[in-house]
């Protein structure tokens, strides 16, 4: 009997050590380790040796040498906490730990607007392509100071924006343009420039005259869900008293007319308000209609590279002239207006040519929110 008793309890030692433990493999090695073993558990086994992270402040300085993260782990390819449970034949992988910065008590400090105008002189209107018109907003300075090294951070989270009229042209770190269409939507046409746009992951800003949209408003419809902006280039680009180019030309009434009624006819076709940024016919946007149209435009938006397209000086020079340009300008070219073939194959052309140098596509929002020279500027 003494005999039967010793094999039943070697027998449940057995059957116990089979469904308690079982076999892993941590950083290609196999190991045998208790059900219930954590990440943590095996790094207390020696199974693993990761250089662990340091404790940094809140300037980037190290604290505490290995005071950060013991170690880094997956299992089976998915990240997993230092108390995640190894499971049967799990594969573990564990590396060094990762840096970890203090915790910091954290305010905000105001930063108030300032004034800043720009000439409003004809000739002045081709110093920069972007001129944005601000009642000016305070920004904000996030602080941090860190609760162990007591030392002090600030970040601007949120700059100001200084009131009155500015002109400037965008100089971003990045590589990025602005690609630019006027006078349509047109037939056929503004949908082979979308098609383009589509093939190389670009995005443009239309310039629309108002009183075509109606005759074309799948076009527009398809430029905004492409992620698109869709802007005005006045209701039928200043007519009568605009003599067809010049909105300077009217009278405030009809300026303000011009704009507004531009802006019904997207908002009519998109399902909600177009941005307030306008390109008037011509560039001509100096003098008295900065101010009359104050409060109703956010920016206006001329160039840098001016393809000439209108002039239909053949694909080929197009092309070269898209290719021109340097990171925060803007690209003229139109859409509409007459038979602009040219335009789509000199397009064609350009894009991929753009990608290849490294080159991204912003909206003309996107671009201003980049700011100017001295200072980021958000108007959204």
């Amino acid at each position: 009997m003494m005999v039967v008793a010793g094999v039943a309890a070697l027998l449940v030692v057995l059957l116990l050590h089979h469904f308690l433990r079982f076999r892993v493999t941590v950083n290609g090695e196999k190991a045998t380790v208790w059900r219930g073993a954590t990440i943590e558990k095996l790094l207390d086994k020696g199974l693993a040796d990761p250089k662990p992270g340091n404790l940094l402040a809140v300037d980037g300085a190290i604290l505490t040498e290995g005071g950060g993260d013991r170690c880094s782990a997956e299992i089976d390819g998915t990240p997993a906490a230092i108390d995640a449970r190894v499971h049967r034949g799990a594969v573990v992988t564990i590396g060094d730990g990762k840096d970890v910065t203090e915790d910091a008590k954290v305010t905000e400090e105001v930063i108030p607007y300032g004034t800043s105008d720009s000439s409003r002189e004809f000739g002045d209107y081709w110093t920069g392509s972007i001129h944005l018109l601000s009642d000016g907003e305070d920004g904000v300075r996030t602080v941090s100071t860190g609760k162990v090294s007591g030392k002090t951070v600030s970040e601007v989270t949120k700059p100001a924006v200084d009131s009155g009229y500015k002109i400037y042209t965008a100089k971003p770190k990045d590589k990025v343009i602005a690609l630019t269409f006027d006078d349509g939507p047109w037939p056929e046409q503004t949908d082979q420039i979308l098609d383009i746009l589509e093939e190389n992951n670009a995005k443009a800003t239309f310039f629309t005259i108002g009183n075509q949209i109606s005759e074309e408003p799948d076009a527009v419809k398809r430029a905004h869900e492409m992620g698109c902006e869709v802007c005005t280039h006045s209701w039928d680009h200043a007519g009568g008293s605009g003599g067809g180019v010049d909105l300077t030309a009217m009278s405030s009434a009809e300026q303000l007319d011009e704009i507004k009624r531009g802006y019904q006819a997207i908002a009519e076709v998109i399902g909600e308000e177009p941005p307030h940024v306008i390109r008037a016919p011509g560039g001509n946007f100096y003098g008295s209609i900065i101010d009359t149209l104050w409060g109703t435009v956010d920016a206006e938006i001329g160039w840098d590279v001016d393809t000439e397209d209108w002039r239909l000086p053949g694909a080929d020079v197009i092309a070269s002239r898209i290719l021109s340009v340097q990171p925060g300008q803007v690209i003229l070219m139109h859409d509409g207006g007459g038979d602009r073939s040219q335009t789509v194959e000199g397009l064609r052309m350009a894009l991929p040519q753009l990608v290849e140098q490294g080159y991204s596509f912003v909206t003309v929002d996107e671009l201003i929110a980049y700011g100017a020279p001295d200072g980021v500027i958000d108007v959204g």
